[in-house]
């Protein structure tokens, strides 16, 4: 009884305390901005330690013991002026106190932190768990020291998640990160650390907490080589070390990014891509919106289904289309500001790449500006703006679009994505690596998605194949159940997946990595490293029988079928046949799951077929087995997947590419100028050396080397024999854009002849084949013969009407690219379309391709690289523009001529200049009716997810003067939406509105 009365007087002190606290804190901190000051929480100890450590024994006092340094974070730039305020609050040697000026924390070159669920920079759930106070919102500097490994810190340790979101972070002197919270939270979290626990995520000793103001645009970086690994804890001071010289590392990269204003990808890091920020932090809260067009059960007898997806363009989010996961491009992450407002980004390297950069280039004035351009700067306000974009939305109701359906939309078709789900970095490179040597060219594109991402419903009809590698969990496998029942396909590796599909295994133990031999096929006594079960004669039998006759006479017999449950309550049931076993235990090595109703197949292994020999060089008899079986194990992987998933894989070993020299194609005097230009930028033996490729004008007397990937000789004064000069030319008519030309068969990248320099207005880069075409953020763009690929760079005039809405680029080429061929006599009903922000699809909803743009602001010019491609001839991996001209004549009778190659590109230029023109004197209202014509989003709806889990019904009205999604509310009120640069490549399916 007296201990109850102790306690719950104690609660009530404390509970006394907190209010107190929080009412001094609101007086404090609520009050007006110009005298607002900072609130500060330290522990002395530690900072006097710190001191003497760095030889700063003699700093000044001032008042309470407290020296000029321990007023302030050194990470604050106005440190130097801090003066103290009140004490607070102080227990042991924790001190709050108030700090006069507000400190001020430039964030230029810190590192934005990912949302949701990561392992580095810290093991956190960055996803807004707690709910902030809009009106007392805050940002606070949290400080931590990294300068020695504390064992079992973690175990102690605070999680800032649960006090806010973390929104960006450092790490030079400390360890530093500013959190976004409210008062309410700020004043528990002191609590918290004054009552000892002074740990946060990762075990960091917390040094000081402080209120701030925060400025700047945090770089940006592509954290998922990272957050593939399932998180774990720092254990040792070995594992300790590498982390803290990991964060040094990313860190000091940031800071050289900042300064040099260009992204650098970290060597030590292969992958990791540092970039410039360009979205500042505020305290607005993000809204996530999630894109759905209602289904049109309409019959055409023109257009057959085909699978969804072609050659992925750069990068993109997906929305949920027509009924199906489809990519939504991120249009204008990377981006810059202007002086008619802010292009938003919210994250790393998956952007649409607006990369602005400021440059000291006198010369670039004399290049030639787009011809009858209005350079005059916009003079119409905001309010005529958007009236003239309503206006022209006014005619959207008579656009309605209708997905296309047919009799073969009943098929269950897949995108060709593999995607690798693995428990391990380690893991799903090796995948990855196998993948690349082992399937068809051009044909399939593969990501890596995290457990995280897998949880979700977005990615299943987005894939081909799921390939599972190690331990994933219950709610990974419900996710891979649905996706089998609706057609899928699954490889698993040592997965537990296996157990959820068939539960007769659920009784076996694992020995894990047990070397063995297993038969399969034509492969006999293999020798692979294994995960072999071991039967107990019950579930409640906890240990493997020492006796092997024993245990083998437990082990029951594989099923011949098994059936499960998917979410709706629906059972399914797999027909399940052992296609290997291994000799010991004889217990299945490989089975196959197959459910007829759908196509779904599954094919589990207890085989590590994506071990790699060299894992084990250190453990000599598993090396030499293993190495001795390599060949097989590859074999055995593309068997697989050939005969029981329906992947195409190489029939023979992959042959080379061939690279091809290049020709510089136009009028010899236009071409004399843009070298003359060049001149001084050039190398001896006129060699040019762009970022990634050095290209060698080569004269009738040049006698160049062979063409490579990093080695392009680009004949002046000779034509090739594969593209037709005469044809294309005839069809340009343009002024600028296309006149020029720099032609190959086979290139490593159209991008690469042109990044790095401003070389000519309206230069064209075209070639038949890519060897590393690149979309978004390095992801892979299949290029295969038969694809329509170029790249053209434009100049535009920044004091401009385009130029000052620059991210509207993307939707012109998207239209131009439509517009070429819709625009022919008797092509206008070849349903080709504009999905938002810069793609092109069929009208059933198949993509044909898309573009990247990257951009650059060498004043007075933005110099604009456009990479686009689009299925023109290439049936394979999905269908193309020439397929549905077939297609259309079959159905018409009609006898239209296939396009080809040279005249396709002479048309995309001829609409782009006809359309930049129309802009630029200022006739916005024409280029909207173009748009709308050919879009596919009227009458979208959009559900508004908060991040409370409430959600609002929206309608897409058209997009705004800068491209952005405006939309309509039930209650009528319009705002502006954004694709979201935190997604997922393909797999997200939100966007986010424009702050």
């Amino acid at each position: 009884m007296l201990l109850t009365i102790f306690y719950m007087v104690a609660t009530w002190v404390q509970s006394w305390r907190l209010s107190s606290l929080r009412a001094r804190l609101q007086a404090i901190l609520l009050g007006p901005e110009a005298t607002r000051p900072s609130i500060m929480l330290y522990t002395a100890s530690q900072l006097s330690v710190k001191d003497e450590t760095n030889g700063n024994k003699s700093k000044l006092q001032n008042g309470n013991n407290i020296s000029k340094d321990m007023l302030s974070s050194h990470l604050c730039s106005n440190s130097n002026l801090a003066k103290l305020g009140d004490l607070l609050w102080y227990q042991g040697d924790k001190r709050l106190c108030t700090i006069y000026p507000q400190q001020k924390v430039d964030v230029s070159h810190w590192l934005l932190y990912p949302y949701g669920k990561t392992v580095f920079p810290l093991f956190a759930h960055n996803n807004a768990q707690a709910t902030l106070q809009q009106n007392a919102k805050m940002h606070v500097l949290i400080e931590a020291d990294l300068s020695n490994y504390i064992p079992l810190a973690s175990s102690k340790a605070t999680k800032l998640e649960d006090y806010g979101i973390i929104v960006t972070w450092m790490f030079k002197d400390n360890f530093g990160v500013i959190l976004e919270t409210d008062l309410e939270h700020i004043t528990k979290f002191s609590t918290t650390l004054m009552q000892g626990q002074c740990f946060i995520n990762n075990g960091l000793p917390v040094t000081r907490i402080e209120s701030v103001s925060v400025t700047g645009k945090p770089c940006i970086c592509n954290y998922e080589r990272f957050n593939l690994v399932e998180s774990r804890k720092l254990i040792g001071s070995s594992q300790w070390n590498t982390y803290v010289k990991k964060l040094r590392l990313v860190s000091s990269t940031a800071r050289l990014v900042s300064q040099q204003n260009e992204a650098i990808e970290i060597k030590e890091i292969p992958g990791l891509i540092v970039s410039p920020g360009s979205k500042p932090i505020t305290l607005q809260m993000p809204t996530i919106l999630e894109i759905k067009i209602p289904n049109d059960e309409t019959d055409d007898h023109i257009n057959s289904s085909v699978p969804s997806t072609p050659p992925p363009t750069p990068a993109s989010a997906t929305a949920v289309i027509n009924g199906t996961a489809s990519r939504l491009s991120q249009a204008l992450t990377n981006s810059m500001d202007l002086s008619v407002g802010s292009l938003s980004n919210l994250s790393s390297s998956r952007s649409q790449e607006f990369v602005l950069e400021e440059s000291s280039q006198e010369n670039l004035s004399k290049f030639t500006p787009l011809i009858s351009v209005n350079n005059t700067k916009r003079t119409s306000d905001r309010d005529s703006k958007m009236s003239s974009v309503m206006s022209s939305k006014s005619s959207l109701s008579a656009v309605n679009y209708s997905p296309r359906k047919t009799e073969l939309d009943s098929k269950v078709t897949k995108p060709p994505n593999i995607l690798i789900c693995a428990d391990s970095a380690v893991a799903s490179d090796n995948v990855r690596s196998v993948l690349d040597s082992i399937l068809k060219e051009n044909k399939y594109t593969v990501y890596p998605l995290s457990a995280q991402e897998a949880r979700k419903d977005v990615w299943m009809d987005q894939a081909s194949l799921m390939i599972v590698c190690g331990n994933v969990g219950n709610d990974v496998a419900s996710k891979v159940v649905e996706f089998l029942v609706h057609g899928g396909k699954l490889l698993a590796l040592c997965s537990d997946i296996l157990k959820t599909l068939l539960p007769t295994f659920k009784t076996a133990e694992v020995r894990e990595n047990e070397l063995v031999r297993f038969s399969y096929g034509k492969w006999k006594h293999v020798r692979m490293m294994h995960h072999v079960f071991c039967y107990q004669a019950s579930p409640v039998k906890t240990k493997f029988s020492q006796d092997l006759e024993d245990s083998k006479q437990v082990t029951p017999p594989t099923p011949v079928s098994a059936t499960i449950n998917d979410r709706s309550g629906k059972s399914h049931t797999f027909n399940v046949k052992v296609l290997g076993s291994e000799e010991t235990w004889h217990t299945p090595s490989i089975l196959l799951a197959n459910l007829p109703e759908s196509g779904g197949k599954a094919v589990f292994s207890q085989i590590h077929l994506e071990a790699d020999p060299s894992q084990y060089e250190f453990e000599e008899s598993k090396f030499l087995a293993l190495k001795q079986s390599n060949a097989t194990r590859l074999e055995i992987f593309s068997d697989l997947l050939k005969t029981h998933l329906d992947i195409e894989v190489y029939a023979k070993p992959m042959i080379p590419p061939t690279y091809s020299s290049g020709f510089f194609l136009g009028r010899h005097e236009l071409k004399l100028e843009m070298l003359k230009k060049l001149k001084d930028k050039m190398q001896p033996n006129d060699v040019l050396k762009t970022t990634n490729l050095e290209i060698q004008f080569c004269g009738t007397s040049t006698v160049p080397k062979p063409a490579s990937s990093t080695y392009l000789p680009v004949m002046v004064h000779r034509c090739p024999d594969n593209f037709s000069t005469v044809e294309y030319f005839e069809n340009l008519s343009t002024e600028a854009l296309g006149r020029l030309v720099i032609y190959a068969d086979v290139m490593t990248s159209s991008n690469a002849a042109i990044n790095g320099f401003a070389l000519h207005h309206g230069l064209a880069v075209i070639c038949r084949s890519q060897t590393k075409g690149e979309g978004r953020g390095k992801n892979v763009w299949l290029s295969p013969e038969g694809c329509a690929m170029f790249s053209l760079q434009i100049h535009i005039p920044f004091n401009s009407i385009l130029g000052e809405r620059i991210s509207l680029i993307q939707h012109i080429t998207s239209v131009a690219v439509v517009s070429a061929i819709r625009s022919i006599p008797d092509y206008q009903d070849i349903d080709i379309r504009i999905k938002w922000p810069n793609d092109v699809y069929t009208g059933n909803g198949s993509k044909l391709g898309g573009t990247t743009v990257t951009s650059t602001i060498q004043s007075p010019t933005i110099i604009c690289n456009l990479g686009t491609g689009i299925n023109l001839s290439n049936s394979s991996p999905t269908t193309c523009i020439n397929d549905m001209i077939t297609k259309y004549n079959q159905a018409t009778g009609k006898k239209l001529e296939k396009i080809t190659l040279e005249r396709f590109v002479a048309l995309v230029f001829n609409e782009m200049e006809k359309l930049i023109n129309l802009i630029q004197n200022n006739n916005m209202d024409e280029f909207y009716d173009i748009y709308y014509g050919y879009w596919m989003h009227t009458d979208a709806e959009i559900t508004v997810i908060l991040p409370d889990g409430s959600s609002q019904e929206v309608k897409i009205l058209g997009i705004d003067d800068y491209g952005f999604l405006e939309v309509q509310g039930k209650n009528g009120n319009i705002f502006t939406v954004h694709p979201d640069g935190n997604s997922f490549d393909i797999l997200s399916g939100l966007v986010a509105p424009k702050c």
